[in-house]
């Protein structure tokens, strides 16, 4: 996906403007479909038949994923916004409908820091949001499998060299044992490391006695069109 070379809406006209949405909200659903695509092939190659519950829990993600290309779209209707936008406002809300949607009342909080001077092209923002989205709806789902009560903390600041980094941590119970987020097949790990390898970016899992910290870090480079497997 790459932005118009006008790079904004400063003094574009206004059908250069519906254009350029009109463009960016047919490559975001490209990329919605290409990740309906690896799950519907996950599925396929498990061979087995889905149960109720396991078909409800996946069209939940499924419109988590497409809440957060709708997210993206309100923040870029907005007049004052160009061809970058407020990617820890943007976090936040995806990480905020993840916690509220699937805690129990109360169950999970999250705390946002050091967010306010933290930007992206909105072609970026997309690939950020869907990981950022994958990584808080495992914290809710699995850093605290009895169901007490947990917390969720999440940042992103542009560091010295112009990259950005993202992280969101949990007090839960970390990783399962012998699990490797960098060789697991599972449609969301998947899905991450395919979105970081697109960012030329890098994606680390630190788990510690007191949780797990996953760091996004994302170069100041333009990402490449499309989805690819």
């Amino acid at each position: 996906m790459k932005l118009s070379p006008h790079g904004g809406r400063g003094g574009a006209s206004p059908d250069l403007l519906i254009a350029e949405a009109n463009h960016r909200i047919a490559n975001n659903l490209m990329l919605i479909a290409g990740l309906l695509g690896m799950q519907a092939d996950a599925l396929k190659k498990s061979g087995e038949p889905m149960s109720a519950a396991a078909a409800r829990q996946m069209l939940e993600e499924v419109r988590g994923r497409i809440e957060t290309v709708g997210r993206l779209h309100r923040l870029l209707s907005r007049p004052t916004v160009g061809s970058t936008l407020d990617l820890g406002r943007y976090l936040a809300d995806i990480a905020k409908a993840a916690v509220t949607s699937l805690s129990a009342t109360g169950a999970m909080t999250l705390d946002v820091s050091g967010c306010g001077a933290c930007d992206a092209p909105s072609p970026q923002a997309m690939s950020i949001g869907f990981i950022v989205g994958e990584l808080a709806t495992n914290a809710v789902k699995y850093s605290h499998p009895a169901g007490v009560g947990g917390r969720i903390e999440l940042s992103c600041r542009r560091r010295a060299d112009g990259s950005t980094l993202i992280r969101l941590a949990d007090d839960g119970v970390g990783l399962p044992e012998g699990f490797d987020p960098q060789t697991s097949q599972g449609l969301g790990m998947r899905m991450m490391r395919t979105l970081t390898g697109q960012l030329g970016a890098s994606l680390t899992f630190a788990p510690s006695d007191v949780g797990l910290t996953v760091d996004l870090v994302v170069p100041e480079t333009p990402m490449p069109d499309g989805l690819s497997e």
